[in-house]
């Protein structure tokens, strides 16, 4: 079953609101935050990269994004040696202000909070991660295949977008809550689950545009859609994606 409803007024808010985003990504992550930043066009870019391998490390492990601005894109791949690798790129007249950005990894918490950065990150395979993403200004990205295990995913932006892809190679491991939060700005979600796993999908928008394709789902109320095996699964994923001005997309299958 799927549903798309359209206002003319609502749509030429989002297209308002996702170009004022734009600009202020731009401005912030790639001119700088610092005074006079419009008048400086030198984008020269440093970037630094952090990795970890696993080692010892057990339970599960955080993954902690902080951004003012920019963009935070996440990927898994099949490694069960690797903890994290992370490259981030930032302006140099960002790097004048701020200093170099800092990746700790202390108590199971990987940890970057950082003032405009583009920042991409890959996970491995061998521990559960909660993945944790807050970036005033900007773009998220997360991509969850094969060698993604995940305990929980939060991902928030203030003004910007929300992208997320799962496929069927995904691990779920008990029930995985997924939260998808921007004030202003769009979410996009494509979820392509393993039949054995358990599905819900819930979404609001105070002012904006819903549109769900799930023809294999059923549509619990207006918004809320479910697989058929949601209650029985042992493993299960309950995804919650909102708005307060912008546009939610999902297709569900």
């Amino acid at each position: 079953m799927s549903e798309y409803r359209r206002n003319t007024r609502m749509v030429v808010c989002i297209v308002a609101v996702l170009a004022a985003g734009a600009i202020t990504v731009g401005g912030l992550a790639y001119l700088g935050s610092t005074g006079g930043w419009w008048f400086n066009w030198n984008q020269a870019k440093t970037t630094f990269v952090f990795h970890e391998d696993l080692g010892n490390t057990t339970g599960t492990v955080l993954l902690d994004i902080k951004l003012s601005a920019g963009s935070f894109s996440l990927v898994f791949v099949d490694n069960s040696s690797l903890l994290y690798r992370m490259s981030v790129e930032v302006q140099n007249i960002t790097l004048q202000q701020y200093g170099n950005p800092v990746v700790t990894f202390v108590g199971n918490r990987i940890a970057l909070d950082y003032q405009a950065a583009g920042v991409n990150v890959t996970l491995g395979s061998g521990v559960r991660y909660a993945v944790h993403g807050n970036l005033s200004a900007g773009a998220v990205t997360a991509t969850l295949g094969q060698g993604a295990h995940l305990a929980n995913m939060s991902l928030t932006t203030s003004a910007g977008g929300i992208t997320v892809v799962m496929t069927e190679q995904m691990n779920f491991t008990g029930d995985v809550p997924v939260n998808l939060r921007t004030s202003s700005g769009a979410i996009s979600l494509n979820a392509d689950l393993s039949p054995s796993v358990g599905g819900s999908f819930e979404a609001s928008v105070t002012l904006g545009a819903i549109s769900v394709n799930a023809p294999s789902w059923t549509q619990v109320t207006q918004n809320h859609y479910e697989t058929a095996n949601y209650d029985t699964a042992s493993d299960t994923v309950t995804i919650v994606a909102s708005t307060t001005a912008g546009a939610v997309s999902a297709n569900l299958s």
